[in-house]
């Protein structure tokens, strides 16, 4: 095979980064570093906020996993990494795997018999603390927490004690917090949990050896109920929040073809040939390929040509990818763009000159966006409704547009009666002290990135979620006809 066909058919091979749960051991090959995703394992930044996709509960699993621990340390430089007892105190899978996390129905139960949240988690803190405590605790969380409430003194000598020993070992304990959204099944419920959460990682801080973890979702993140105590907004400035840049994306895509078993060679002896580099054999992915955008631009041009047609009219294809791929926040997802690179990969056309054109880039862009909207109607289920009653709308548009829609097909009831039906979650915006309306669905779009203000009067829909919703855009990617 060519060096072309190689390169083409490891693409096509790509595995796009999957849903990660915190319990999953990340294996070694799946562990890249972005620069500023480095201040989130760090000791003492206590609150990580990103939307669906970004790394949340990857980074969580990493902090949990010794072995991908000791990898992220080596890769960041933090050394603090190496010294530290990392425990899940929440996660997707809470109460179906091993260690001191309660299920959401142990949390509902111990609430309904009068536990606080602040009581709640403190006992899981115990647990999670037991081989470090100067005597044994009650195994059962329910008789735990009597424990901790009939001698309220003893419970906090007990954690004074855990973080002497933890700083005589020279040893720092996190507790880690993942998929929040997961703690009940209604936005009140999931409000007061989170926000004991959330006081609970401040609190901690007052021990020298002993901190919490929360991975926030960003529509929770604004949601300004969740912090109404005091001192919430330290917890707020020193918030650390997931994004992936470009250069990350296409560092994340070079990294892979560089290693690849098959198509490594040919990847590394182009790169060499083109920007006139010689790599060692087993050497790892060079910095300037994960940070140079200069460089990685010359390397996309090389592999799919420079221009999205015959000119820059057009755009070029190095920018043309990622900007057509991102929210209204301007960031995009890692499973998006490896989708969206594995798809041009297998519809690029055999006898293509390159390994990629940009016609198969703009398919690639259409099947992304099927599948981020996918991914995204998964947390929040209510999302498909909205998108649905938008079809064949022409944006940028009138924000009354959208609403009237919205209105006429009888949105908001098909929302409620989904929740109701499935007791799934309603967009936070329906949440008292606010109500149901459809300039709520409107701000929770804009919330988590599927509408952009333009203007006080023009609000627009990117492409990654326009595609897939079937609305029109003069000169944007095509909404595809539908498949017979």
């Amino acid at each position: 095979m060519s060096a072309q066909d190689l390169i083409r058919a490891a693409l096509r091979e790509i595995e796009p980064a999957a849903a990660h749960k915190a319990a999953d051991s990340p294996r070694r090959e799946q562990v890249y570093a972005p620069v500023e995703h480095g201040a989130a394992l760090k000791f003492d930044r206590p609150l990580i906020v990103g939307n669906r996709g970004v790394g949340k509960s990857f980074w969580a699993s990493v902090l949990a996993s010794a072995d991908a621990r000791d990898l992220a340390a080596a890769l960041y430089g933090l050394d603090e990494l190496r010294s530290a007892h990392v425990e899940l105190g929440f996660h997707e899978a809470a109460g179906m795997s091993v260690g001191p996390a309660p299920s959401p129905a142990s949390l509902e139960d111990l609430t309904a018999k009068g536990f606080s949240s602040a009581q709640i988690w403190k006992a899981i803190l115990l647990r999670a603390l037991s081989r470090w405590l100067p005597e044994s605790v009650p195994s059962s969380l329910s008789e735990l927490l009597k424990w901790c409430v009939q001698d309220i003194e003893r419970m906090e000598a007990a954690l004074r004690h855990a973080d002497a020993a933890l700083q005589r070992e020279g040893k720092r304990f996190l507790l880690v917090f993942d998929a929040l959204d997961r703690l009940a099944l209604d936005w009140p419920s999931i409000r007061e949990q989170t926000a004991g959460v959330l006081r609970f990682a401040l609190d901690v801080r007052g021990y020298r050896a002993i901190r919490a973890k929360v991975f926030l979702r960003s529509d929770q993140w604004r949601d300004d109920a969740l912090f109404r105590f005091a001192d919430a907004s330290k917890l707020r400035s020193e918030r650390v929040e997931l994004v992936w840049r470009q250069r990350d994306l296409y560092g994340l895509v070079y990294q892979y073809l560089w290693s690849h078993p098959r198509a490594g060679q040919a990847f590394r002896d182009m790169v060499s040939e083109l920007l006139l580099v010689n790599p060692t054999p087993g050497s790892p992915l060079p910095a300037f390929l994960r940070t140079n955008e200069g460089s990685q631009e010359r390397v996309f041009t090389e592999l799919a040509g420079e221009f999205m047609g015959s000119n820059s009219r057009r755009g070029r294809t190095y920018n043309w990818l990622h900007d057509h791929l991102a929210d209204a926040s301007g960031q995009t997802s890692p499973r998006s763009f490896q989708i969206a690179l594995q798809s041009a990969a297998q519809s690029v056309a055999e006898e293509s000159p390159r390994v990629l054109d940009h016609l198969a880039i703009k398919n690639g862009v259409q099947d992304a966006s099927d599948v981020r909207v996918e991914q995204l109607n998964e947390d929040y289920p209510w999302m498909k409704s909205a998108l649905d009653a938008l079809e064949n709308l022409e944006v940028p548009t009138h924000p009354d547009t959208f609403i009237s829609r919205w209105r006429d097909r009888d949105t908001v009831r098909r929302i409620l009666d989904l929740a109701s039906a499935r007791q799934v979650d309603a967009p936070v915006e329906f949440a008292p002290p606010s109500s149901a309306t459809e300039l709520g669905i409107l701000n929770a779009l804009k919330g988590i990135g599927v509408i952009e203000e333009r203007s006080e009067s023009r609000i627009n829909m990117p492409d990654i979620f326009r595609v897939a919703a079937k609305l029109k855009r003069r000169g944007g990617v095509r909404v595809p006809s539908p498949r017979k």
